[in-house]
C-alpha cells in the first residue's frame, strides 16, 4: 500500500511526466520532418538532388533516433544501449552509404520516430487529461468556499433544475480528487515505462536479441 502513495514523491514519477509532455512536440516534430524531407527527396529523385538528400535524411534520421535513444534512457531510467551504425567505420563514402542502408538499425530509427507521432499524442492527452480532471476535483473544496455565497451560482443543471453545492459534495470530490490523482500517476508511469521499453527494442543494441 505504501507503494502506491510513495509514487508523489518519487523523483522518477517527474521526470517521466516530463518525457511524456515532450513527447508531443517531438513528435510532431520527427513526422513532418520524415515526411518532408523523404517527399521532397522522392520527388527530386529524377534530378540531381533527390538522390543525395535521401541519402542525408537517412544519417539524420539516424543520429535523432541516436538522440533519442540517450534522452529516453537519461530521463526514463532504462539502461538502452545505443546501437551504433558500422557505416561510420567504413573509409570511401560509397561504402559508408551501403553500409548505413544495410544496417537494422537505419531501418528501426526511422520506424521509431514515426511512432514518436501517435505515442506522443497519446501520451499528452492522457497527462493533461488525468492531470487537469484529478486537481479540479482537488481543488473542488477551494471552488466550493470561494464561490458558494453567491446567488443563483448551481453547482449542477439536471432537466433545467439547479443544484445549489453543500460542503460535503465538495469534500468527496477531493477525496476523489486525491484518489484519482495517485492512480494517475501510477498510469502516467506506467505509459512511460511502455515507452521505453520501445526505444530499447528499437534503438537500443539488446532489441537484436
Amino acid at each position: 500500500m505504501s507503494s502506491f502513495f510513495n509514487v508523489i514523491g518519487k523523483k522518477q514519477t517527474y521526470l517521466n511526466m516530463f518525457y511524456l509532455l515532450i513527447a508531443f512536440p517531438l513528435g510532431i516534430f520527427y513526422f513532418v520532418f520524415l515526411i518532408t524531407g523523404v517527399s521532397l527527396g522522392l520527388g527530386l529523385a529524377i534530378t540531381l538532388f533527390g538522390i543525395p538528400l535521401l541519402i542525408l535524411m537517412t544519417f539524420l534520421w539516424y543520429w535523432i533516433a541516436v538522440f533519442e535513444g540517450e534522452m529516453s534512457s537519461f530521463l526514463l531510467d532504462i539502461k538502452i544501449v545505443p546501437e551504433k551504425s558500422r557505416a561510420f567505420k567504413q573509409k570511401t563514402f560509397l561504402k559508408k552509404v551501403t553500409t548505413h542502408f544495410s544496417e537494422p538499425i537505419t531501418w528501426k530509427g526511422f520506424a521509431y520516430l514515426l511512432i514518436k507521432f501517435p505515442l506522443g499524442i497519446l501520451s499528452f492527452a492522457l497527462l493533461v487529461t488525468l492531470i487537469s480532471v484529478s486537481l479540479s476535483l482537488v481543488f473542488a473544496p477551494s471552488l466550493y468556499y470561494l464561490t458558494h455565497n453567491i446567488v443563483n451560482l448551481n453547482f449542477i443543471v439536471i432537466n433545467g433544475v439547479g443544484l445549489t453545492a453543500q460542503a460535503w459534495h465538495a469534500w468527496i470530490l477531493f477525496v476523489l480528487g486525491v484518489f484519482l490523482l495517485f492512480v494517475s500517476l501510477h498510469i502516467l508511469n506506467a505509459l512511460a515505462y511502455v515507452s521505453g521499453l520501445i526505444a530499447k527494442v528499437l534503438l537500443g543494441s539488446e532489441g537484436k536479441k
